[in-house]
Formats: C-alpha cells, sequence, structure tokens
C-alpha cells in the first residue's frame, strides 16, 4: 500500500470514483474525501497509527511533511504507519 499511497494510485476512494468503479469518494470517517493526503494527514479513522509517525517526524521537522518527504526522509516510519492502517477501513 506504501507505494499506491504515495504515487496516489489505488484503493482510495478518490481513485476509484475517478474511475466510476463506486460511487462516492467520501472516506468512511465522512469528514472528506478519501484521498491518499486525507489517509495521511486528516483521517480521524486513522488518528492513533498517525500519532505514532507524526511524533517521529516532529523530533527534526514541523508536521506536516510532504509526502515526498515522508517516503525518503521518514521511509521506515511511513512505511509502519501504512502496514498499520487496516484495509478494511480504507474500503470501507
Amino acid at each position: 500500500m506504501c507505494k499506491a499511497t504515495v504515487t496516489g494510485h489505488g484503493n482510495t476512494r478518490t481513485y476509484l470514483y475517478k474511475y466510476k468503479i463506486i460511487e462516492s469518494p467520501v472516506c468512511s470517517c465522512d469528514e472528506g474525501d478519501q484521498s491518499v493526503d486525507h489517509i495521511i494527514y486528516e483521517c480521524k479513522l486513522f488518528e492513533q497509527e498517525r500519532t505514532k509517525l507524526k511524533t517521529t517526524v516532529e523530533r527534526t521537522n514541523k508536521w506536516p511533511v510532504s509526502r515526498d518527504k515522508l517516503s525518503v526522509q521518514f521511509y521506515r516510519h511511513f512505511k509502519e504507519f501504512m502496514d498499520n492502517i487496516s484495509m478494511d477501513k480504507v474500503q470501507e
């Protein structure tokens, strides 16, 4: 999921909606469209997973950092964040 999330391709609702696979891009949290940035930076469904990543990033940088920086400078921690996201929550 990490590579797909960084590129914006994959099972996010905005991606599936763009190709008319689903009827709505709205996230299960009802706080906006389920885009890559929404999952990484905003979605309340992943607040617990994000807290650990955010804490690590804030040791040396101001949150939020770019997806590019997450995938390069904080790769290990970002991968852990992505690995801990439940696909069930993403696909609801």
